[in-house]
């Protein structure tokens, strides 16, 4: 199977909120979604209109499927590790991303127990420290009351990101009928410029011009998928997943749309990366209305189609 790969190489710091209390971390790669919504708007501030682009994914027939982005580092392109591996091994836990060779060979049904020290990972181990291509920050921030104008005791910590010089993101995508064409490249050189997460008007999550180039990722057809991008099952899909080998994660935040940008959308929870499905033509995901009651300019949408990759759906 024959993909294409968009790099993006991080001009700087960014940050893909995740909330805990008084502390706002920041994830080290981007959720589909969230590539997807960034695409939307791009797409919106180039053409004045993003219908005709979100219509195929509103039927239920997709004209392209994306991938979340993931690390690179060095010439090495990495994905998360498949949830069927389960490792015994306490230090193989650690592990959140594996290289492109090693993942055939989960894939396919081999464990991570059995390859280690054979693959490349993130983190890397060296003699017992872990090494990282990018350096995580917690920066302290002070919220200001919309009503006195004073911190009070609103502190927290922001979380934010920076890739070191060899290293970025990258996302797949697959084309059901044509490819990469004008309009959609320009929305991902524009998604660069615009910035992607959080506190991009202080130049966060901003990117290099994205590189564009193939990837073949040989497999076989196997009783599972391996999903690397958020999904959300529509109804019928939903028999089966009792099988499945999965994390669920929450998906908010507020709308960003030159027509309102202070409303929360509504909240789903989603198949985070990674997680491992029985193998189903009809499992393919969809997209949802989060648009919150109090907003009529438009229908928001998260993005919840499956990047599926055939696998065994447990290992050997």
């Amino acid at each position: 199977m024959i993909f294409t790969v968009i790099k993006l190489r991080p001009r700087g710091p960014f940050h893909i909120g995740e909330r805990e209390d008084w502390k706002e971390g920041s994830k080290t790669y981007i959720p589909s979604d969230t590539i997807f919504s960034a695409l939307c708007h791009s797409y919106l501030l180039l053409y004045g209109e993003v219908d005709s682009l979100l219509k195929g994914f509103i039927d239920g027939n997709p004209p392209f499927i994306i991938s979340s982005a993931f690390p690179y580092w060095q010439q090495s392109y990495f994905f998360p590790v498949p949830k069927n591996q389960i490792p015994s091994d306490k230090e193989l836990k650690k592990i959140q991303f594996i290289e492109l060779i090693g993942l055939r060979r989960l894939l396919c049904g081999e464990r991570l127990d059995d390859i280690k020290g054979e693959i490349k990972t993130i983190p890397y181990f060296d003699h017992g420290g872990l090494i990282f291509p990018w350096k995580m920050e917690n920066v302290p921030r002070v919220g200001l009351s919309r009503w006195t104008n004073h911190p009070g005791e609103n502190f927290f910590h922001f979380g934010q990101v920076t890739y070191q010089g060899d290293a970025g993101l990258f996302l797949l995508i697959d084309f059901k009928n044509n490819s990469l064409d004008e309009k959609l490249l320009a929305a991902f050189n524009l998604l660069a410029q615009e910035g992607v997460g959080g506190n991009r008007t202080n130049g966060r999550g901003l990117f290099y011009k994205p590189e564009v180039s193939e990837i073949r990722i040989d497999t076989a057809e196997y009783d599972g998928v391996y999903s690397i991008s958020m999904y959300y099952p529509s109804i019928p899909e939903i028999p089966g997943i009792a099988k499945a080998f999965y994390e669920l994660g929450d998906r908010k935040g507020y709308i960003y749309s030159p027509s309102g940008q202070s409303l929360r959308r509504r909240s789903i929870r989603m198949f985070i990366e990674g997680s491992v499905f029985p193998n189903d033509k009809k499992r393919v995901g969809t997209i949802v209305d989060v648009t919150p009651d109090a907003f009529n300019a438009h229908r928001v949408y998260r993005y919840g189609y499956m990047f599926p990759i055939p696998c065994r759906l447990e290992v050997i």
